[in-house]
């Protein structure tokens, strides 16, 4: 990444708080309507109200509840829907970017051979992954194994998925808003 593409608080803030086309926006309000003019629309719709959407299931089925309900309920905030809606949208434009650099990772640390039945958006890298990749390309493992992944994971688990990847480098700049 060059000096102009560098990381910055605009680049993160880019992909964390997408600007909305009105249409997606307007699609998504309907969606939720759809579902919630006779009660709140919780946790237990959101599989049919994304395959409504026609977002891809390998990238929605990984989305985790606390992110888009409100604290302590299991009632979907529509503000945190727009938000993670727009987010897997994102991703779903960039599937081969990062198909590529995933998969990268995944024969790096020898997961592709340990666990061939598993698909490749359904792999997940620990620490102890990382730290073979970083043994692999000859990095000091202390150089932020455990920060990458909890700044992947927002500080909640010691694992990355697909879509916790595929967020870092939206965060970085790599993917096309």
């Amino acid at each position: 990444m060059s000096k102009t593409n560098s990381v910055s608080y605009e680049r993160v803030e880019l992909f964390e708080n997408p600007k909305v086309p009105g249409e997606v926006e307007d699609e998504i309000l309907e969606k939720f309507a759809e579902r919630s003019l006779d009660h709140d629309m919780t946790v237990n719709e959101l599989p049919t109200f994304f395959r409504d959407l026609q977002l891809e299931r390998t990238i929605f089925k990984m989305v985790r509840n606390e992110n888009i309900v409100i604290e302590g309920t299991k009632v979907v905030d529509f503000t945190k829907l727009i938000r993670c809606t727009c987010q897997l949208l994102i991703l779903m434009n960039n599937l081969t970017v990062i198909d590529d650099l995933w998969s990268m990772l995944i024969r790096s640390c020898g997961r592709d051979v340990d666990f061939p039945q598993v698909a490749l958006r359904d792999h997940v890298l620990s620490v102890k992954d990382l730290q073979k990749i970083c043994n692999l390309i000859g990095a000091d493992q202390s150089a932020g194994t455990i920060e990458m992944i909890s700044c992947a994971t927002d500080g909640k688990r010691l694992f990355m998925t697909y879509l916790d990847f595929g967020c870092v480098l939206g965060k970085l700049g790599y993917l096309k808003m």
